[in-house]
């Protein structure tokens, strides 16, 4: 559940109040009417995306966010680290699931599991997150979910055991 931030916009501690509520929170709300209640309250509505697969603005991520559960009802993430200043948030997470849904990013369920890393990165504005970069893991991301023609390091580095 969302917990109140444990200081002033502009704080250290509530750009870390921020990120840990969109990576830990929101990201793992089942309801689309609390994901949206949430967003409403941390993201700015001229929120700037600039990872190509979510379109642009608050609206974006309320239209986004329902296409992963739609793929993979049972996705989880799990938020590793939080580092923050007066203006910006970074958040390390895990994203685990089974794709059993909907085709995602136009690849067919075939309960495939998939098990991957990602950082985002935040400006922080009027107390909001206002603008966003993200890296994911997509090379081993693909590969557990079963896209073919991967060159053979990415196939390698895939099936290793990965340290958090």
């Amino acid at each position: 559940r969302m917990t109140e931030p444990p200081g002033p916009p502009g704080s250290v501690a509530y750009n870390a109040w921020l990120g840990r509520t969109f990576s830990e929170v929101l990201l793992n709300e089942r309801s689309q009417a609390e994901r949206v209640r949430i967003l409403n309250r941390i993201v700015a509505t001229d929120y700037i995306q600039h990872n190509p697969l979510v379109p642009q603005g608050r609206q974006g991520l309320i239209d986004f966010i329902p296409v992963i559960y739609q793929s993979m009802p049972d996705s989880r993430f799990i938020l590793h680290d939080v580092f923050a200043t007066t203006d910006r948030v970074v958040t390390r997470w895990t994203w685990t699931g089974t794709l059993t849904g909907a085709p995602f990013l136009g690849i067919p369920a075939r309960g495939q599991r998939v098990e991957f890393d990602v950082i985002d990165v935040w400006s922080v504005r009027d107390g909001q997150l206002h603008e966003h970069w993200d890296q994911f893991d997509w090379p081993r991301a693909l590969i557990q979910l079963g896209v073919q023609g991967l060159p053979q390091p990415f196939v390698d580095v895939a099936a290793r055991p990965v340290s958090r």
